[in-house]
């Protein structure tokens, strides 16, 4: 009976993962994804999706484009980080794609996060003073889980 009930879920499990980078990334454009299965439907394509997000989110108009900036500090590939560390310094780009960048990398990386938090407690962009006080002061964002994703956890 316990072999059974295993061998359901790890079934169940395997038809819930995406095949491909490609498909991850076709469920996280599909607008069927509540705002808060976003980020997960990307961290659930694994590290063989951060070669092709480190592409798309060069892009300044890729679609839910703050989503996959996050999505890549959960998938713990320190690849992301020169990409992120560019969006975060790059003046240019909109202010909350810079914050999102700050929180990847503070999950990614957490002394690139602290130091860049600590230069910025005063930041004139409010999400990026806010966000460096909370790292600066130890509050560190949480890197989400396989298995906090896989049951809908939100800790």
């Amino acid at each position: 009976m316990g072999v059974t009930i295993f061998l359901i879920i790890a079934l169940y499990v395997y038809w819930q993962l995406p095949s491909s980078p490609e498909e991850a990334l076709n469920n996280f454009y599909s607008g069927e994804l509540a705002e808060g299965e976003l980020v997960d439907s990307l961290i659930l394509g694994g590290k063989k999706i951060v070669p092709l997000l480190l592409e798309k989110i060069r892009d300044k108009d890729m679609p839910q484009r703050g989503y996959a900036i996050i999505a890549l500090g959960h998938l713990d590939d320190t690849s992301a980080v020169p990409v992120l560390e560019g969006i975060l310094e790059d003046v240019s780009e909109m202010d909350y794609f810079r914050c999102d960048a700050l929180e990847a990398i503070a999950i990614l990386n957490t002394s690139a996060g602290r130091a860049f938090a600590k230069d910025n407690i005063d930041s004139s962009i409010s999400c990026i003073r806010e966000l460096s006080r909370s790292i600066a002061s130890g509050k560190l964002p949480n890197r989400r889980s396989y298995l906090q994703i896989f049951f809908g956890w939100h800790l």
